[in-house]
């Protein structure tokens, strides 16, 4: 049961107000803190989950972990506690509204404008990761933004320690279906993966306006979302250039490895398509069909079209001129097929070269023929001896793996070596890492440990035919 309380009654030292929100966890209430005397935000949760003493416990710990983060992308968190029997958290009053009303008022966003709202929570999601918590229910209601484009995302109400399951004691999927990773769909730990592919849902349908796996029922929106191929939000607006597809499509890929290590790696990518970045190699190598380049090159010479578009939130109109099938080619840049004239005298030139090159062979053996000295045939042989020398090809050299002394294998490629690592948080380190560029290049990856519940930094770097990442509390993993 859901608490309603009507407008103007007392619950503690709060004057409740007009309800301001509404979700599957509780209402909020625009509530005024005669303690304190100020207008806050008070969510008040349904009255059975104070009567789970694990869930209370964990509304707790969460509660005050997320008080402590203090990101400025996140509500902050005046108070928590129990009142009556019913759980609440009191938080900043901000005036303005959520994502969802906006879709429903101005539709789909203009590129620039949804990766500037997914930056900052994608800022929020990173900072709650770093202490271990995942939202688990990331979706356009729990994003607020303000007049002035600041986004909050709230609602931690059904956050958790990453390795935690993500049923109810009924066995109902907490969170929303259409933002909802695969691996939440089953009974299985969830992490920071999961955020970021709620994340990429988020943007999809800023993009569009549209859910990624629209669906009349629950059972059809899983099914979708499970077998489904991943959509690219351009199939669904023009607007929206093809180095972004590739970036939404890698953060909503099945498999949790296979997406950005972060959600602030979703962020960068995002931005650095907008301008004109190509697509993440390492995630095109999935990819079936010609490269987007290849195909620009061998199309036919269409003539240039301009397509402008601006942001419903006062950000500015921005040209963008695209070559054939509409793919862009950079803000304020005309794609360039060749210049006919140029081209021509190119041709003429190299005409020229041939001809010059073919009177001067005729005149070499008309030399040869007619002019050499007839007696040269009963010349005595040349006193000049020709060595021949076959040149042995170098031997192939093998660079032999040689992991650091000590180092046990945990198989899948990676093993771990100083004797205080886990083969479990191994396998995560190995996963981040090559989700996020080329095997052997150096890079730094963030990983959780299923066992501390907590997410490590770690420094990859290429030895002798291996990848040694070092970092955490003295973490040594090794990638083969």
């Amino acid at each position: 049961m859901i608490v309603d309380m009507n407008e103007d009654s007392d619950f503690g030292p709060y004057r409740l107000g007009a309800v301001i929100g509404r979700g599957g966890m509780g209402q909020v209430y625009r509530a005024f803190d005669t303690a304190r005397d100020r207008e806050v935000a008070l969510k008040l949760l349904k009255t059975e989950l104070a009567e789970d003493e694990t869930y209370k416990e964990r509304f707790r710990r969460e509660s005050q972990a997320v008080a402590k983060l203090g990101e400025p992308h996140i509500i902050p968190i005046h108070d928590y506690g129990e009142i009556d029997g019913v759980l609440f958290l009191d938080m900043r009053l901000v005036d303005g509204r959520d994502l969802r009303a906006g879709l429903r008022t101005d539709g789909a966003m203009a590129p620039e404008d949804a990766v500037a709202i997914i930056e900052q929570v994608a800022a929020a999601l990173d900072a709650a990761h770093s202490a271990g918590l995942v939202h688990r229910d990331v979706k356009p209601e729990n994003v607020l933004v303000t007049s002035a484009g600041f986004a909050y995302l709230v609602d931690f109400g059904i956050a958790h320690h990453e390795g935690d399951a993500h049923l109810t004691r009924t066995g109902t999927a907490v969170g929303s279906i259409a933002y909802m990773a695969p691996e939440q769909l089953d009974n299985v730990p969830v992490g920071p993966a999961s955020d970021v592919y709620s994340l990429a849902a988020v943007l999809f349908e800023l993009l569009t306006a549209r859910q990624p796996y629209p669906g009349d029922s629950v059972s059809a929106v899983v099914k979708a979302t499970v077998l489904n191929a991943v959509p690219a939000p351009s199939a669904f607006s023009p607007n929206v250039p093809p180095a972004l597809d590739a970036v939404v499509r890698r953060g909503l890929a099945k498999e949790p490895g296979q997406r950005f290590g972060s959600a602030g790696e979703l962020a960068a990518a995002a931005r650095a398509a907008l301008s004109g970045a190509p697509a993440d190699p390492a995630f095109n190598r999935t990819m079936v069909g010609p490269s987007l380049v290849k195909r620009q090159a061998t199309e036919s010479h269409a003539p240039t079209e301009h397509i402008s578009y601006s942001g419903p939130h006062g950000y500015p109109g921005q040209q963008v001129f695209t070559g054939p099938q509409g793919y862009p080619s950079g803000p304020g840049y005309p794609v360039q097929y060749g210049e006919p004239g140029r081209n021509r005298a190119l041709h003429i030139v190299l005409a020229v070269l041939i001809g010059l090159l073919i009177a001067s062979l005729i005149g070499l053996g008309v030399y040869w023929v007619g002019f050499r000295d007839s007696s040269d045939s009963n010349a005595s042989p040349s006193s000049t001896t020709t060595v021949v020398q076959t040149v042995q090809p170098a031997p192939t050299t093998t660079v032999i793996p040689t992991p650091p002394p000590g180092t046990s294998s945990c198989g899948g490629g990676v093993g771990v070596a100083g004797g205080v690592t886990t083969c479990a948080f191994a396998a995560n380190v190995g996963a981040a890492y090559l989700s996020s560029g080329v095997k052997g290049d150096a890079r730094t990856v963030v990983a959780s440990s299923p066992v501390t519940g907590m997410s490590y930094t770690m420094s990859c770097t290429p030895e002798t035919g291996v990848v040694v990442c070092r970092g955490g509390n003295n973490a040594v993993v090794v990638i083969y």
